[in-house]
């Protein structure tokens, strides 16, 4: 009666154990946690000329972004009112106007709060970069939002806007290796195709950076993101406002030109869907 009674607590001691241990399921499942993903956009804003904050603000909220990068943003609150239309309480305005341009600065709005603010100088601070970095899912990234000037009166213009661009790649390259960075604005350049060349995107494309376009399989050759108000004739293949990340780091899931019915600025929002790989 002792034997069997000893090998009966044996049996419900292993039932017990058995049916605590973790399923195969629900160790797969720890071990290959959810991807990271967030969405971003950028929106040069025409210094709010055509919509206020708030219209903005409403323009982009069915995209549920988790930052924005605004260029040619007005300083004071704005960027502090287009984000609380977008859910977004954490604000970096730069420091410096672009071009010496009126309230025409490069902002962020984040979900999620924002530190290293950085104002990055491309030569002089006629040009800058604005910077800054989030945590989402404890995975930093960091956000650099940008206006480039755009070469084109002159060759010394040009050489200027080449040496402005090379600077801020300089920049990027003595960035630490292990860096997730996401560029975002109005770069004043289209990018390179199968027919024509871009000198500054192959710049960015020689430290291993790239477009969300390409990875997203969107042909851009006859769309455009600004001269908004123009004859369609000057506007087709005009896409100059563009999100780039290094593909070994991240990937584009979804995303595009945002096409809105009545347009709020003499650009269009782009956005995309990224994940950390």
């Amino acid at each position: 009666m002792h034997a069997i009674m000893k090998l009966g607590v044996l049996l419900f001691v292993s039932v017990l154990l058995f049916s605590c241990r973790p399923s195969k399921s629900e160790t797969t499942k720890k071990t290959h946690e959810a991807p990271i993903q967030f969405r971003a956009a950028a929106y040069n804003v025409q210094v709010s000329r055509q919509a206020t904050p708030e219209e903005i603000g409403e323009a982009l909220k069915p995209y549920d972004l988790d930052f924005v990068c605004f260029s040619e943003a007005p300083g004071g609150a704005w960027t502090q009112r287009a984000g609380t239309v977008l859910g977004m309480e954490h604000v970096i305005v730069g420091r410096h106007t672009t071009a010496g341009h009126v309230d025409k600065y490069k902002t962020i709005a984040s979900k999620t709060p924002l530190s290293g603010y950085e104002e990055i100088l491309m030569a002089d601070t006629l040009h800058t970069v604005t910077r800054a970095v989030t945590r989402i899912n404890g995975r930093a990234i960091t956000i650099y939002s940008v206006h480039f000037p755009k070469g084109w009166r002159d060759q010394a213009h040009i050489d200027e806007t080449t040496g402005k661009i090379a600077a801020f790649i300089d920049y990027l390259k003595a960035r630490p290796a292990e860096e997730i960075s996401v560029v975002m604005g109005d770069f004043n350049f289209t990018p390179s195709n199968a027919d024509t060349r871009n000198m500054y995107h192959e710049m960015f494309q020689d430290i291993g950076l790239d477009m969300s376009w390409r990875e997203l399989d969107i042909d851009v050759g006859k769309r455009n993101t600004s001269r908004v108000f123009k004859p369609e004739a000057e506007r087709v293949g005009h896409v100059i406002d563009h999100i780039m990340y290094d593909p070994k780091k991240v990937k584009a899931l979804d995303g595009g030109i945002v096409e809105l019915e009545t347009p709020l600025a003499d650009h269009k929002p782009v956005w995309a869907l990224l994940e950390l790989k």
